[in-house]
């Protein structure tokens, strides 16, 4: 994942906002395995201890959900 496309998704997940189509298809690209597994270590980082644990897996469910569909959708016809 490019580096905008990570901050984007780190701000979605961590604290709030959305992700662009573009960057959906990079966190997909990226893989579900890896993308739980950052989102784990992440939150096993003391700076992100005041967070709620079941909320940001919540959050980072939803959001891997979301791309997934958006990825496997069909293009509008133009």
């Amino acid at each position: 994942m490019g580096l905008p496309c990570v901050i984007e998704a780190f701000t979605a997940i961590f604290k709030t906002g959305s992700i662009a189509n573009k960057c959906c298809s990079e966190l997909v690209m990226l893989g579900k395995v890896c993308h739980s597994a950052l989102v784990k270590r992440t939150l096993e980082n003391p700076l992100f201890k005041d967070l709620n644990p079941a909320t940001i897996i919540a959050k980072s469910i939803e959001i891997w959900n979301n791309c997934l569909a958006l990825i496997d959708s069909p293009s509008p016809s133009a």
